[in-house]
């Protein structure tokens, strides 16, 4: 375990929480008004419980330690203290082959444990997650042999409802289209069978759905897997383009006067690099969109069920992509919105500005991903 002096532990803590940070201190904190038991909690070690668990974009030297060449990994950061953040923390990457010998030794419980080995298993699932959206770990929790409490899915009313509808709105048109179930028809009945997926794809009631596709229960299980994250990300760009429109104005309206006049130049090179990098992520997403909508729209208006099929096929490789991408823009958006806080963007510390713009240059770049390709 290497200590870490990651000063941001309090941004992690009291805001900054995204789809690429699990804040599990301030759940536990809030562990009794939530409802949450030992038996629902994310760990079976109490420690692992008041974690900060982190999608991190390595550094060229950090590479080493997750033996591959790889831009980004999965890191559990251990506060030294729960209650002064200040103090800093221990972290280790859950891609480290010797994680559960270093995380036993520092935790002092013995690795040979089943609870312990059950912890480090856990911890491996979630380094296989793309990000830590709510809908996408309850997706893929609710599957799980050991059941987490519903804390760890903090959607609101209102998002749940937002998605839900959204979902099973574009289920409804495939089911109908699928089963070639008229509008004026069998509406009902397609309106069921797309619930029905929306909460159980696995439901035998839908086998003449996956007959329909031509897939085998192993093909059409990954396919709709990826297709429903595919959705997801789908209802969250909306969000993220009016987070990116806002981040991106924030940045133009900097004040560079309080930037010595032989310093200007570069922060000005810092920001047209944050501001290309995060739009040429935006462009990816919205290729990805398009090509979704208009894949799913041949479907709809020739009802090539082949065509369906192999798009399905490529859904889970298409919403990993697209949930790097607009996870990386979000993170980027809600830490500058943390930091910025009541401040307008002329009384902003430009000097502070500098630290943080450095980090979103890596967070959001291209040229370490391409090198590690």
């Amino acid at each position: 375990m290497s200590q870490n002096t990651f000063g941001k532990l309090k941004l992690l803590k009291s805001g900054g929480s995204t789809s690429r940070v699990m804040d599990l201190l301030s759940i536990n904190e809030r562990a009794g008004a939530l409802g949450l038991t030992s038996k629902t909690s994310m760990f079976n070690t109490k420690r692992l419980n008041t974690s900060f668990i982190v999608k991190h974009t390595l550094r060229p030297w950090e590479r080493e330690q997750v033996s591959g060449a790889r831009i980004s990994a999965t890191k559990i950061i251990i506060p030294m203290s729960e209650t002064n953040l200040d103090s800093g923390g221990h972290s280790i990457f859950v891609e480290d082959p010797g994680l559960a010998e270093k995380l036993s030794t520092h935790l002092g419980v013995a690795k040979t444990l089943p609870r312990f080995r059950d912890d480090i298993a856990r911890l491996r699932e979630l380094c296989s997650l793309p990000s830590f959206d709510p809908y996408l770990l309850y997706d893929h929790f609710r599957r799980s042999k050991r059941k987490v409490s519903d804390a760890y899915f903090q959607m609101s009313a209102q998002e749940v409802s937002q998605i839900s509808e959204f979902v099973a709105g574009q289920i409804n048109l495939l089911v109908r289209r699928a089963l070639n179930t008229s509008q004026d028809g069998s509406l009902t009945q397609a309106h069921r069978l797309a619930n029905t997926l929306f909460e159980d794809h696995e439901s035998p009631k839908l086998d003449v759905l996956r007959d329909a596709l031509s897939m085998t229960p192993d093909e059409y299980r990954l396919s709709v897997n990826g297709w429903k994250g595919t959705l997801y990300y789908c209802w969250r760009a909306g969000e993220c383009g009016k987070d990116l429109a806002r981040f991106l104005t924030a940045l133009n309206a900097l004040n560079l006067g309080q930037v010595p006049a032989e310093d200007r130049d570069g922060f000005r090179q810092l920001v047209s690099s944050v501001t290309g990098e995060a739009k040429q992520r935006w462009a990816r997403v919205q290729t990805k969109l398009q090509q979704y909508h208009d894949q799913f729209s041949r479907f709809l208006d020739h009802g090539d069920g082949g065509a369906l099929s192999s798009f399905l096929n490529a859904a889970p490789d298409l919403f990993v992509e697209m949930g790097d991408d607009i996870s990386r823009i979000q993170h980027v958006c809600a830490s500058w919105r943390f930091w910025q806080g009541d401040r307008k963007a002329g009384e902003l510390p430009v000097a502070e500005a500098r630290a943080l713009l450095l980090d979103y240059d890596s967070v959001l770049g291209f040229e370490e991903q391409s090198k590690a390709a």
